[in-house]
C-alpha cells in the first residue's frame, strides 16, 4: 500500500480553491452593505472546526490537545489543503446546527450520516463503517455461583424434567410388561419391580446394550427408548450450550428483543437514541458514553446500547474489568466529516480524504486506536 505524502502542486492547489472561497464570500459581505474592514489584503480568518468528545475518534489529550482518528483524518487533509483552522467543541446538536447555519466550517468526530441530517447538511466520503452495540456488566461474583446460575434455567430445567418423566415412564412399563416373564428381576413387590424398572430404563437412555426385556413388547419398549434417548440427549445438548453461551455474553441478551425487558441507557441525541425510540424500546437518556457505562457498572442500569466502537475503546481503557461489549452489531451506520450545505471544501477535502485512507498511514491510526 503506497505511504501517505501530501503534493506540494496538489497543496497550493487546494488552499487556492480555499482562499478563493473565502474571498468572494468577504466580497458578498461588502456587496451587502457592510464597510470593508481595515487589513483588508491581510489572509482570512483560520476555518472554525466543530468536534465533541466521542473517542476514541475525537478527544483531548493531556495537554488539552484533540486528537483521535477523525481528527487526524482532518489533520492530514487540512495539511495537504493549507488550511489553517480552530477546534470549537460542541455539543452534537450544537456541531449540526451550527453547519446548518453557516457558523462552522465544518464539524469532525464521530458523526453519523443519516438521512435526516442529509437533508440539513453535507457529508464527506464516509470514513469509518460500524453499527450499535451493547455494552453489560461482567459477573464479578465467585466462578461456581456464576455458573450455577448460568446453567440453572426455565429451558434446561423443562428438558430434565421430560427426561425425568420419561424414566418413570418406562420404568412402570418394563414392570407391567417384565413382571411375569422375568420374575427375578420384576417378581417382588410392586415398588421394587418399578424402581429396577427406572433403572433399566435409565441404563437404556444412556445407551447401554447389556439389558435385554424377555418379552416382545419390552423390546418395543426398550428400542423406542432408546431411541426417544438419543432425541433428548441431542435436545439437553443444545439446551445447555445455549443457556451457557447466551447467559456467558450477559444478561441474557440474544438480540434485539431482550432488551426490552433490561434497563437500558443511551447516549441522546444520537442515532442510538432514536434506533431505540423507533423499535419502542424503554431508555434513559445520559449526557454522554462515559455516563451511561457508569450506570451499568454501579448496577444502576443493566446495558448500554450505543455506538461500538466508543463502547469498545472506552471499556477496554476505563471498564475493562466490570463491563463488555457483547458481538452482536445493530444497525449498520458510517461516520463522515460533516460540512454545510454547498461547501466548496466538500471536494478537495473528498481527494485528499481518499488519498490519506489509501495509505499505510490511514491503517496505522486506526490499529494505534482500535487495535484493526
Amino acid at each position: 500500500m503506497p505511504t501517505y505524502k501530501p503534493r506540494p502542486l496538489q497543496r497550493k492547489a487546494g488552499s487556492a480553491c480555499v482562499w478563493a472561497w473565502l474571498a468572494l464570500a468577504a466580497i458578498g459581505g461588502a456587496c451587502s452593505g457592510q464597510a470593508p474592514e481595515a487589513g483588508a489584503g491581510a489572509a482570512p480568518p483560520p476555518l472554525i472546526v466543530g468536534t465533541k468528545n466521542s473517542p476514541p475518534f475525537a478527544l483531548k489529550n493531556t495537554d488539552g490537545v484533540w486528537t483521535g482518528i477523525s481528527i487526524e483524518l482532518w489533520r492530514h487533509a487540512a495539511d495537504e489543503l493549507g488550511l489553517e483552522y480552530e477546534f470549537q467543541e460542541l455539543p452534537l446538536d450544537g456541531l449540526i446546527t451550527g453547519l446548518e447555519a453557516g457558523r462552522l466550517d465544518a464539524a469532525v468526530a464521530a458523526i453519523s450520516v443519516t438521512a435526516d441530517r442529509q437533508t440539513r447538511i453535507e457529508f464527506c466520503h464516509p470514513h469509518y463503517t460500524t453499527g450499535l452495540g451493547v455494552a453489560v456488566r461482567v459477573d464479578a461474583r465467585g466462578d461456581w455461583v456464576s455458573l450455577l446460575e448460568r446453567v440453572v434455567s426455565t429451558r434446561l430445567l423443562v428438558a430434565i424434567g421430560v427426561m425425568i418423566a420419561l424414566v418413570l415412564l418406562c420404568g412402570v412399563l418394563f414392570w407391567r410388561l417384565e413382571r411375569d416373564v422375568n420374575q427375578g428381576l420384576f417378581g417382588g413387590k410392586r415398588r421394587q419391580g418399578i424402581e429396577m424398572g427406572m433403572w433399566w430404563s435409565t441404563i437404556l437412555l444412556l445407551g447401554h446394550k447389556g439389558v435385554v426385556p424377555n418379552s416382545t413388547a419390552g423390546r418395543i419398549v426398550a428400542g423406542l427408548a432408546m431411541i426417544a434417548s438419543l432425541l433428548l440427549l441431542s435436545v439437553l445438548t443444545g439446551v445447555i450450550t445455549s443457556v451457557l453461551t447466551v447467559q456467558q455474553l450477559g444478561a441474557g441478551i440474544d438480540n434485539l428483543g431482550d432488551l426490552k425487558r433490561l434497563r437500558v441507557v443511551t447516549v441522546a441525541p444520537s442515532t442510538a437514541a432514536e434506533f431505540l425510540r423507533q423499535r419502542r424500546i424503554p431508555f434513559r437518556a445520559l449526557p454522554d458514553a462515559d455516563a451511561a457505562l457508569a450506570a451499568v457498572d454501579a448496577g444502576k442500569a443493566d446495558a448500554v446500547l450505543y455506538d461500538k466502537p466508543l463502547l469498545s475503546y472506552l471499556v477496554n481503557n476505563r471498564f475493562a474489568s466490570t463491563i463488555h461489549v457483547l458481538p452482536m452489531t445493530f444497525q449498520a451506520q458510517e461516520y463522515a466529516i460533516a460540512l454545510p450545505p454547498e461547501s466548496p471544501l466538500r471536494k478537495p477535502l473528498n481527494t485528499a480524504l481518499l488519498r490519506f485512507r489509501a495509505s499505510d498511514a490511514w491503517n496505522e491510526v486506526v490499529y494505534r486506536y482500535l487495535g484493526e
